[in-house]
């Protein structure tokens, strides 16, 4: 066991081994500032300190020291033309981002926001209606399974993705509808089409849809999946539906 001394000096006060009658340096310990009792240990044995450990600290080398791989590959270093290939296809960095950082939406908040836009979930129908779809769908979707202590998904599925549409397609033609009384889409208090008397898109109520301004690429697009149907009223669910899923699916 370590042995501890403690020294008391009373006086005088030491200032230098030169004056008389004062010790620098006594036996086993050291005067600090004008005798404040201090302490050091005496024996310096590592192996039996209370605490277990050593105040000597073994210096870094190679005995001691783990060498970490510097990649993350599973099968060592990994090829950076290889890196360089994968990121290429993924595309620029802020896909790249949302790929990798989007989050399923919730089957709680998809019933939210279907309902805000007017669609009626209670409602029956041959074939299923979009209520229906989504609660005959929820395992597709990932719902939780408290019996089995498991959580919702946080994730997309392939089935889920795809089960997603197939709600949005079945409950575009209701939003379509309700589109001119939805307060949130309202604009100065007037009411607003899904699309012009000409059957082109329009701009507010993308915006209204998909929840932040509209560009003229949003226009174009829903534009497109109208006009390339071969049936306009069926476009029309089809836009608004791409526009939906494209919204909520980080796309």
């Amino acid at each position: 066991m370590k042995t501890t001394s403690i020294v008391l000096v009373a006086a005088p006060l030491c200032l230098g081994a030169a004056i008389v009658g004062c010790q620098a340096s006594p036996p086993g310990g050291t005067i600090i500032g004008g005798g404040a009792p201090t302490i050091d240990n005496i024996d310096d044995d590592p192996t039996d300190d209370v605490n277990g450990s050593s105040a000597q600290t073994p210096a870094a080398g190679t005995e001691n020291t783990f060498d970490h791989m510097s990649d993350l590959g599973a099968q060592g270093a990994k090829d950076p033309f290889e890196v360089l290939a994968q990121r290429q296809e993924e595309g620029a960095p802020e896909i790249r981002t949302r790929l990798h950082s989007c989050h399923k939406i919730r089957i709680q908040t998809l019933r939210n926001i279907l309902t805000s836009l007017g669609v009626n979930l209670q409602a029956e129908g041959n074939p299923d209606t979009a209520g229906e779809l989504l609660t005959k769908g929820a395992e597709a979707l990932g719902a939780a399974n408290y019996g089995s202590r498991m959580g919702e998904s946080l994730t997309w599925s392939n089935s889920g993705a795809t089960k997603l549409h197939d709600i949005l397609v079945q409950a575009a033609p209701e939003i379509i509808a309700a589109m001119p009384n939805l307060e949130q889409c309202k604009l100065d208090g007037q009411g607003i089409s899904m699309f012009t008397e000409s059957g082109s898109c329009d701009v507010n109520a993308i915006t209204c849809l998909i929840g932040k301004p509209a560009t003229a690429e949003h226009v174009a697009i829903c534009n497109q999946a109208v006009n390339s149907a071969t049936d306009i009223e069926k476009g029309k669910v089809i836009a608004v539906a791409a526009i939906l899923a494209a919204a909520h699916t980080c796309e």
